[in-house]
């Protein structure tokens, strides 16, 4: 009975988890299916997930339930065993109830410490998040009873029946649209407390409602694996961006599409064909999401001519009447390049018919003006005639030319930068290595590189190179797919002319490579089918093998676009770092040639200031010796005055008695010359009166001479003759 009962737990425990209802975010204008939300989650599952990843999937799942439920079913025969022993000896279990219940607890601890170790190396072990154990029985969450009579609780079963083996598990949270879209999956949860439930007299918690299982978006999970989900949800995201008012406009132009296409004759198409591409203008999402491949397969044999616009306004939301008013209005300006320059170089071009040159060149000039950073380019007119071929009202085109370029990234190769289209020779590169390494080896080998001859086909989208009736084709696998999409057609190119290759040295490879690949993929399958088919058949087999054969992901392009950003990031680093060091250098640099320069101005400074100290040290060195000689004359002069000094000394030496003689003869010399001196006033006067006696005489006056008195005359002549006496 215990191993029935352990079976029938464990059971339990792997019983399936209830699914929650998956709701898909669609649009107004999208068509939803009926039936269940399970189902329909499921069988979306299953149309986008490789087997792999959901093997991988089921396996974590049960690595992760076969430990919990392991678990479970020891610790269960643990304490049924103890629950037998217990009701044998009902007086034993009175006497030590207290102890018991101690060790029960103990054990129940240690089991639990254990079960989370099995888990903590099962989490360990997998890669995804896996669900939480759950707890299938009750008594595994509360001490074991004492009373042996205490009624168990019934388990819950998917037929809804109970059975009093097991007790039941409580109902599991559903998923629905709320918590998959509108909530994060593992979000900032606030845990809800536990009831409590009184089974016996212990109570005992109710097992927490186990969180909701994270259900990821199959468009999430096609996108990764398909270009046409990751284009659709791209172009969802463009239009949830949108204002209200166009996607209002939006709405409305795709239901008058889908009302139009209603009403197209196509009785010349199979009505298989025709059947399925009105189920896919009707409900593209869903067409795309449950029947990818054949959409695929469809797509890689062309969109019918009588679908096509149809297709590709709806798939890209480019009508709209927003776009009729702005053509209008660009349309009455100046053209940003010389119109009648390109209509003459559209003439000469091959592919480009006469009646669609003013078409191109009123839509470029349009576009040039909505678009004032995209560069202008001839390579466009390509482009904007194969979009005329399908549709002939200008105003739509340029409503499907400005999707293409602003949505699909196309402008990105007309910009002054052009770092897109490094990325696409990039990822090229990348396909071409491993796809057909001996390719790549060989090219790397020459010397020549896609930046060589890709660029010229990826801004005309092979529009130069390719049929006119096959040129929209071209546009369906951008449309539906995207530009990475058409790399596959240059691979397999590059597939069929490998022999031609490997032989042809570096000028040779780069002329096929730019213009012969196409002629020689003709000239291979036209040998091959004995020249049974046309140009046009060959090209349409080339699209229809490289779609086909030829399997790129986005996730794998995805992936070359995070190696080149990563490659370039580093490159970028070091050349920031090559820039600060040049600079950093050239500043040293005009730094030392300052310093040179100051060296050498001081060391001319230092060259005159030595050569002025050497002219003052032979200066100093002659004044030191004309001093010396000045120093020897002046000794010699003081020599010569001492001596006549001393001359002189001896020299005027005079006695005593000469002395005095000569005094006395100074005295008397003294006194002669004051008598000198008064005799010469005397002789004075006696002149005036010898000419006061002359005018006397001559005017006949008789001179009066006074008395002796007034006139001492004649004392003054006895004073004179003693003089001379």
């Amino acid at each position: 009975m215990e191993k029935d009962k352990n079976t029938d737990q464990q059971m339990v425990s792997n019983e399936d988890m209830s699914k929650g209802q998956i709701q898909l975010s669609i649009p107004p204008h999208q068509v939803q299916t009926g039936g269940e939300p399970d189902d329909i989650a499921l069988k979306n599952g299953m149309s986008t997930i490789e087997g792999d990843e959901q093997a991988n999937l089921d396996k974590e799942e049960a690595v992760l339930t076969n430990t919990s439920s392991s678990c479970h079913s020891n610790q269960s025969m643990k304490d049924a065993a103890s629950i037998n022993d217990l009701s044998n000896t009902h007086e034993a279990s009175i006497q030590t109830g207290g102890e018991a219940e101690a060790l029960l607890s103990k054990d129940l601890s240690q089991q639990l410490e254990t079960e989370e170790s099995k888990v903590e190396e099962a989490l360990k072990r997998i890669t995804s998040p896996p669900l939480p154990s759950r707890v299938d029985n009750v008594e595994n969450c509360m001490p074991v009873p004492l009373k042996a009579s205490s009624p168990p609780v019934p388990p819950r079963y998917k037929n809804g029946k109970a059975s009093f083996d097991q007790p039941q598990l409580p109902p599991r949270q559903m998923v629905n649209a709320e918590t998959l879209h509108l909530k994060t999956p593992h979000g900032n949860v606030i845990p809800l407390k536990p009831s409590v439930d009184v089974v016996g007299d212990h109570p005992s918690p109710v097992p927490p409602i186990l969180p909701p299982r994270r259900i990821e978006n199959p468009l999430d999970l096609a996108s990764r694996m398909h270009f046409l989900a990751s284009t659709f949800k791209r172009n969802m995201l463009f239009y949830e961006n949108e204002s209200n008012s166009i996607k209002c406009d939006l709405d409305n132009n795709i239901l008058s599409l889908k009302e139009n296409s209603r009403k197209i004759d196509s009785h010349q198409l199979p009505e298989e064909i025709k059947s399925f591409w009105l189920n896919t203008i009707d409900d593209y999402q869903h067409i795309l999401l449950d029947d990818t491949e054949a959409l695929h397969a469809q797509l890689s044999c062309g969109i019918p001519a009588a679908y096509r616009l149809i297709v590709w306004q709806l798939v890209s939301y480019a009508k709209s009447k927003s776009f009729d008013s702005i053509y209008e209005t660009y349309l009455t300006q100046d053209a940003p390049f010389g119109v009648q320059e390109l209509e003459d170089q559209l003439n000469v071009m091959a592919g480009i018919s006469s009646a669609n040159i003013k078409s191109i060149s009123n839509v470029l000039k349009a576009y040039l003006l909505f678009d004032p950073e995209c560069a202008f380019s001839i390579d466009m007119a390509y482009i904007i005639n194969m979009i005329l071929n399908v549709c002939e009202n200008e105003a739509n085109a340029f409503g499907l030319f400005v999707r293409l370029m602003k949505v699909y990234g196309l402008r990105l190769l007309f910009l002054p930068s052009a770092s897109e289209v490094d990325i696409l020779c990039y990822k090229f590169d990348r396909l071409v290595e491993e796809f057909y390494p001996d390719i790549y080896s060989n090219m790397v080998e020459k010397g020549v590189r896609s930046s060589m001859f890709l660029p010229g086909f990826l801004t005309t989208l092979f529009q130069k190179k390719l049929p006119i009736e096959i040129q929209p084709r071209i546009g369906d696998m951008i449309f539906l797919e995207s530009l990475d999409s058409t790399m596959r057609i240059l691979v397999t190119l590059l597939c069929n002319s490998r022999d031609e290759l490997s032989k042809m040295d570096f000028d040779d490879m780069l002329e096929l490579l730019k213009s012969g690949l196409l002629d020689a993929y003709i000239k291979r399958v036209n040998d091959a089918q004995s020249g049974a088919l046309s140009a046009n058949e060959c090209v349409d087999k080339l699209l229809q093998d490289s779609m086909m054969e030829l399997k790129i992901t986005p996730k794998t392009m995805k992936k070359y676009a995070s190696e080149y950003e990563e490659i370039h990031r580093l490159d970028n680093e070091r050349e920031e770092q090559y820039k600060s060091i040049t600079e950093k250098n050239l500043h040293l640099q005009k730094h030392v040639r300052k310093l040179e320069n100051d060296y050498t101005s001081l060391n001319r400074e230092h060259v005159t200031i030595a050569n002025e100290l050497v002219k003052n040290r032979l200066n100093i060195e002659s004044i030191l010796n004309e001093n010396n000689g000045h120093k020897l004359q002046i000794l010699d002069l003081k020599k010569k005055l001492d001596s006549e000094k001393k001359k002189q000394a001896s020299s005027v030496y005079v006695p005593n008695d000469l002395k005095k003689d000569l005094e006395e003869t100074m005295k008397k010399n003294s006194q002669v010359m004051d008598e000198n001196l008064k005799l010469q006033d005397r002789v004075s006067e006696l002149e005036r009166t010898v000419e006061a006696i002359r005018v006397a005489n001559e005017n006949g006056v008789l001179f009066e001479y006074s008395n002796s008195k007034n006139h001492p005359l004649g004392t003054s002549w006895s004073g004179f003759r003693k003089v001379f006496k």
